[in-house]
């Protein structure tokens, strides 16, 4: 704020002047927020992590304890619509878990879900898209009981078909908006099928193979590209991203990128 002598014409062109110059700031401020929104961008949000000490696998050749496992869910804004790819953890995963497995260990420390993260910043959803109905993926569906889920056929066959410990079925006990996603023949970076969202190449899923699970592909304006998998357990016979795609499944990589509220653009 600023003060002024309201009898002065020189004290009144001043505030003018300086009325103009905020409206036109507020108009850049008002042009960038909308494409920002019109643009796609994307913040990985972490509403866990898990512990994976005392696991190993097997890999180049030696056992090695693989690093912690975060569990993510991708926050999208593209064309004025915000999706999320995946739900992580929810506010009731304990409960989920307890209802079906009550003797399992619980590796995942604090648990932050995306709903809570999100309207802290008062953003919304308009659509999910399930990348993999497994629990690990799943469990944030029940805290947007009112988005419609986007899912494979294939998927929701193996919802119907799968038990524990792969599937939890307190995660869909609740209404859902289910909407079948349908893949078209064509092909995409090896993949033999493929869906561009917005019909615009900057977000194009493809199914991987197994259970239905979902591959996430984001091209940036600027060139960069990116992959996310659905499905963190992956299927030995899946395509893995070109070279010149960055895999977004570990999380040493994602840590780099950083996390919600950051946004990659």
């Amino acid at each position: 704020m600023f003060a002024y002598n309201e009898r002065s014409p020189v004290g009144r062109a001043t505030v003018r002047r300086r009325l103009l110059r905020l409206v036109a700031l507020a108009m850049v401020g008002f042009v960038g927020s909308v494409a920002a929104a019109d643009g796609l961008r994307f913040s990985l949000v972490k509403t866990a992590q898990s512990d994976t000490r005392g696991e190993f696998a097997w890999r180049r050749g030696g056992w090695e304890q693989p690093p912690p496992i975060n569990h993510l869910a991708i926050l999208i804004e593209h064309r004025g619509s915000r999706l999320l790819f995946g739900t992580g953890l929810g506010r009731q995963i304990d409960a989920q878990l307890d209802a079906e497995m009550p003797w399992r260990i619980k590796r995942y420390g604090t648990v932050q879900a995306v709903r809570d993260q999100l309207e802290r910043d008062g953003l919304g959803i308009d659509r999910i898209l399930l990348g993999c109905v497994r629990w690990e993926h799943a469990s944030g569906l029940v805290d947007y009981p009112e988005v419609p889920v986007l899912a494979s056929a294939q998927s929701l066959r193996y919802l119907r078909a799968a038990t524990p410990p792969a599937v939890l079925p307190s995660q869909f006990r609740h209404a859902i908006r289910w909407q079948t996603l349908r893949f078209s023949p064509k092909p995409y970076l090896g993949y033999a099928q493929s869906l561009d969202l917005f019909g615009d190449g900057q977000l194009v899923l493809v199914p991987l193979r197994g259970h239905g699970a979902l591959g996430l592909f984001l091209a940036l304006a600027d060139g960069r590209r990116f992959f996310f998998r659905g499905d963190t357990h992956g299927h030995p016979d899946d395509q893995k991203a070109p070279s010149d795609v960055v895999a977004l499944q570990d999380a040493r990589t994602q840590a780099a990128l950083g996390f919600y509220p950051r946004w990659v653009e």
